[in-house]
């Protein structure tokens, strides 16, 4: 089947960028208001949705995916936590789209709604919230995204009266608060821009396309209620995304930590020692690690950092550092040694601490005294993952495993074949106790581990998914999953919509390929930067070993993935477009030579990737920049170019450029489609979004695979 796809004419463009020169023929695709632009996306997004949808099974495989969704029960799935006397949930009821918070005085309810964003939507508007109640379970504080634009507005509520404490604050994109333990004021941090930067931002919103904008300087505030919100920001200069204090529980110290992407020194502050007077406190911060090599995590605890650090560990060791002498790691105490377990974090509940950790991908909780020894292991349901929130299709890992309170812990639990399930362990009493979830398993199905060997030598693992019965000695339809990237470990998860592929006779092939962070620093480090070709050569490997093992062919093999992932499947397309007959770039970003146009993908990729500005790392990005390595006359696969229209970490002009030429590109018959979602950032806003978006890019490669959906499951 020949598809006609919507013209775009060539319209070169001279560019350069960290001393390299080149041609750009559809720059003018990066502004989605400009002449044109908006009726071309229209015509390409009406060509995919109607190419896949008119395959026969769509309708089937739509049913199965709701059934799969119900039994994941997965509205319901959000880690509860305790603030005071109150308990807190967020969920998503049946018939809504949005989610729904609720308080509780007991863990097991019963539950009343604090807030209802599908009450506050108007006129369909998808809304996110990030809520943080205060220690005392009085006040919330909680940033309202409509849209997915992550452009929040900071408010707070006090919960027994109603009242609007805090409408709004000057800066942009204000994140997540740090609440001092009395719940009289927090910090933030948020986008400060200077006078230039809100002309230069004006200027930008005037013209989309016409200038970048000016790059996001986050900083860090602090509010006392009942004061104006501050203007001006915290004494420190810290060029980081997500760096949010932690403070101690007798609210005598503020530890300012970086997150798991980047070695950065912390900033400490005595927050008793503040300055006196009517106006706003102050506090010396100084800095505490200034180790730039190495990562740090953890708790304060009495007058010590107890925290996670490669240092010393390239899979972490725990340790105990004073707050008063930081910089001598002769005055460490080692809590617990490095080892073949990767250490993820560790959370102080009550005086215990319990530390996450990755066995071969595979999640394991350790409780511990406050000096290192142990004190029990958590009883989980199986070899899976853990995490501190919910998790469903393909969700990536996350570094907090679990959320505590004084005597207790809430963890969700997860693996292939069974879905989230919330559990409440009592440390005291070694209680597990099921909170949410429908526990429902997938029958029939078997997971098994293989292990290619990448360009460099290095051995690189997949896990393998599919029916028990299934014949692997001739070649089936397999879709392999790769992220890799950003040290974020990606585990074992519930396969929820893609068990329909796996049901209907494919193979699902997780791969766990270098840039991410399942075995530690070295296998991040391995993988971003100027070691990124690592990545996309373990992802051949892995797809080479499938192929000679006779599991799969190249005209039976998939590849998805999404946001890092969907930079991996796009650089796969590029550089071996022969390995695959279809690929799903999710959410991608493709153009890494003019990536730092956008302030939030730059902030959020730049030092992963490198800065196509600077002369050293502009020759990397552009030696596997996808779309600069579109070659005319190449038979590419099947492609689906899947992006969020409201996404600023990777705005849908990555997706329209890169359709664009291959479409003008390829000898090949197979489709080029590009998919934008209205209304959605980065990944689905709404319920009804984000199960659409599972049934749609499933049903494009189960329709180039010629794998049909089943109408039930697979029963023993």
């Amino acid at each position: 089947m020949t598809l006609r796809y919507p013209a775009a004419p060539v319209r070169p463009e001279r560019n350069e960028a960290g001393g390299l020169v080149f041609d750009d023929p559809y720059q003018w695709l990066e502004d989605g208001g400009g002449d044109g632009v908006a009726d071309w996306q229209r015509a390409q997004d009406e060509l995919a949705r109607s190419h896949v949808h008119a395959w026969p099974h769509y309708d089937r495989l739509a049913a199965r995916v709701g059934e799969l969704v119900e039994q994941m029960d997965a509205r319901n799935l959000v880690v509860p936590v305790r603030y005071g006397p109150r308990w807190f949930r967020g969920r998503v009821p049946d018939g809504r789209d949005l989610m729904v918070l609720e308080a509780a005085g007991e863990v097991t309810g019963p539950w009343r709604t604090v807030i209802d964003l599908n009450e506050l939507s108007t006129g369909g508007t998808p809304l996110r919230m990030s809520p943080q109640p205060s220690p005392d379970g009085r006040l919330l504080a909680y940033s309202l995204d409509a849209s997915g634009r992550e452009l929040p507005e900071l408010k707070v509520i006090d919960l027994d009266t109603g009242e609007v404490l805090l409408d709004g604050v000057p800066q942009q994109r204000p994140g997540l608060v740090a609440w001092l333990p009395d719940s009289t004021g927090f910090f933030y941090m948020a986008n400060h821009l200077a006078a230039a930067d809100h002309l230069a931002d004006a200027a930008a919103d005037q013209a989309p396309g016409a200038a970048a904008r000016p790059p996001l300087r986050w900083r860090l505030f602090f509010h006392r209620l009942g004061q104006p919100p501050p203007t001006e920001p915290e004494p420190l200069d810290i060029p980081h995304l997500f760096a949010i204090p932690r403070i101690s529980r007798d609210g005598r110290w503020a530890l300012l930590q970086v997150d798991h992407l980047r070695p950065r020194p912390h900033y400490l502050a005595r927050l008793d020692e503040a300055a006196g007077g009517s106006g706003p406190p102050s506090w010396q911060w100084r800095e505490f690690i200034t180790d730039t090599e190495h990562l740090y995590k953890g708790v304060l605890t009495g007058d010590s950092y107890v925290a996670v650090t490669t240092a010393g560990a390239p899979r972490g060791r725990l340790v105990r550092i004073p707050l008063d002498s930081p910089g001598d790691p002769g005055s460490w105490t080692e809590l617990v040694p490095g080892g073949d377990a990767v250490l993820t974090g560790v959370t102080l509940v009550g005086d215990r601490l319990v530390l996450g950790e990755l066995v071969d991908t595979v999640s394991r909780i350790r409780v511990l005294d406050l000096d290192g020894k142990e004190l029990g292991e958590v009883p989980l349901p199986g070899p899976g993952s853990v995490s501190s929130v919910a998790q469903g299709v393909i969700a990536l890992g996350v570094m907090d495993q679990v959320i505590g309170c004084e005597d207790a812990i809430a963890f969700c639990y997860t693996s292939y074949t069974q879905s989230p399930t919330v559990y409440h362990y009592a440390l005291g009493t070694g209680e597990l106790t099921r909170l949410q979830g429908a526990g429902h398993t997938l029958p029939g199905l078997v997971t098994t581990r293989i292990w290619a060997t990448s360009a460099d030598g290095t051995p690189v693992p997949c896990t393998l998914v599919h029916r028990a019965g299934l014949d692997r000695s001739r070649p089936q339809p397999t879709l392999i999953h790769g992220y890799g990237g950003f040290n974020v470990a990606e585990l074992a998860s519930y396969l929820g919509p893609v068990a329909a592929f796996v049901e209907a006779g494919g193979v699902y092939a997780h791969a766990h390929v270098r840039g991410g962070g399942e075995f530690g620093l070295q296998w991040w480090e391995g993988g971003r930067l100027h070691a990124k070709q690592n990545s996309f050569d373990d992802l051949y490997a892995i797809a080479e070993r499938l192929i000679a093992d006779g599991i799969t062919a190249p005209d039976r093999l998939a590849v998805q993935g999404a946001s890092n992932g969907g930079l991996l499947t796009g650089v796969a397309v590029t550089q071996r477009p022969d390995l695959w007959r279809a690929v799903v770039c999710g959410a991608p970003k493709l153009d890494l030579m003019r990536v730092a146009r956008d302030p939030v993908g730059a902030a959020a990729t730049l030092p992963e990737y490198g800065d196509p500005n600077d002369p050293a790392d502009a020759p990397v990005l552009m030696a596997y920049s996808p779309y600069h390595h579109v070659r005319p006359g190449t038979p590419y696969p099947a492609i689906l170019l899947d992006a969020g229209a409201n996404d600023p970490r990777c705005p849908a002009w990555h997706s329209r450029k890169f359709a664009a030429r291959v479409q003008a590109a390829t000898t090949s018959q197979h489709p080029v489609l590009l998919r934008v979602w209205q209304g959605a950032g980065h990944g689905g806003t709404s319920w009804t979004t984000i199960v659409e978006q599972q049934t749609y890019w499933l049903a494009f490669v189960m329709r180039e695979l010629d794998l049909v959906p089943l109408p039930g499951p697979v029963r023993r």
